[in-house]
């Protein structure tokens, strides 16, 4: 029995870090900013880690060192890189039982290049299939109290038959979507009313939605979305936390910012997992803002995660 399975990716995530890396403003990108190398240039790196990454396999790792029982399923390859998801795993105590094997595909990789002020870019490698219906060991997946939904690649019929089976079995649902979801909004939206916790950043929101931040109708959409509780993570501004009926507003926590790689995984992972100590939505906010705000302090998306005798420390 687990308290919590996390469904969605895994993957290996190379962090490299060089004071040649240039961070300036430029309006040919969306951003209006870019990060760059001279060209035919020789940098060397000055910090670099190598991790397992992915939604699935860091929400696991944040919901382990808080004392909760979590398990990853993901898809991976029969290669390299798919050996070392399972040892660095297992380095953390965390099952790798559930994730499925793919003989034909190699396993997914991120390169993340880290700018000086915690900013990142990061390039990925996906492979050609994702997390299917038969990879998911469905009479095994019954006992646990929460599943912990990360991105499945757009694939909305998976997602709905996910939610079908976690509410046919009486197991709660957080969804963390991603731009592959959110971009079937119409397909998605009628989803959302079966969820008990949804976590968006500000631009997903806005996608999702199609009202601005600071637009009047913005929190009343998405309360109507009637979920009991909505997530918005906007970063350095802090975090919402909604329900039909309120908007928690919390400032983000000061810290120094090194990489914010994971902060979004931190937070909604935090998030429900003080929800599960039954804790009270502003006590669940303030943990998932301390979890995130650790997490950025440090390199890599999994090294700054707090413990449970940590994150009740911080004041």
């Amino acid at each position: 029995m687990f308290d919590v399975i996390s469904i969605g990716s895994a993957t290996v995530d190379i962090f490299v870090q060089s004071k040649n890396f240039v961070l300036k403003k430029d309006k040919s990108f969306p951003s209006g900013q870019s990060l760059s190398l001279d060209f035919s240039s020789k940098s060397e790196i000055s910090q670099f880690l190598i991790s397992s990454g992915g939604g699935a396999t860091n929400s696991a790792v944040a919901f382990s060192r808080l004392g909760l029982s979590s398990v990853p399923l993901s898809l991976i390859g029969s290669d390299l890189l798919s050996i070392y998801i399972k040892a660095d795993l297992e380095k953390e105590h965390i099952p790798t039982s559930f994730l499925a094997t793919s003989s034909r595909e190699k396993t997914d990789f991120s390169v993340i290049l880290v700018a000086s002020n915690g900013g990142r870019s990061i390039l990925t490698n996906r492979g050609s299939t994702h997390l299917l219906s038969r990879h998911l060991p469905w009479k095994k997946i019954k006992k646990t109290n929460w599943f912990y939904l990360t991105s499945l690649e757009g694939d909305l019929d998976l997602l709905e038959k996910i939610i079908g089976f976690a509410k046919e079995n009486h197991i709660k649902i957080a969804l963390n979507p991603g731009s592959r979801e959110i971009s079937q909004r119409q397909k998605l939206l009628p989803l959302l009313s079966h969820l008990d916790f949804l976590l968006l950043n500000q631009q997903e929101a806005e996608d999702l939605i199609s009202f601005d931040y600071d637009q009047s109708s913005f929190f009343p959409t998405l309360q109507k979305l009637a979920i009991p509780l909505v997530a918005l993570s906007r970063g350095r501004h802090g975090a919402h936390l909604l329900s039909p009926n309120q908007n928690l507003f919390s400032p983000a926590l000061k810290s120094q910012v090194v990489d914010e790689t994971g902060a979004g995984d931190a937070f909604g992972s935090t998030l429900v997992a003080a929800l599960i100590r039954q804790l009270s939505p502003q006590e669940a906010l303030l943990w998932a803002l301390k979890n995130s705000s650790a997490v950025v302090s440090r390199f890599g998306a999994k090294t700054g995660l707090l413990t449970l005798s940590q994150i009740t420390k911080i004041k």
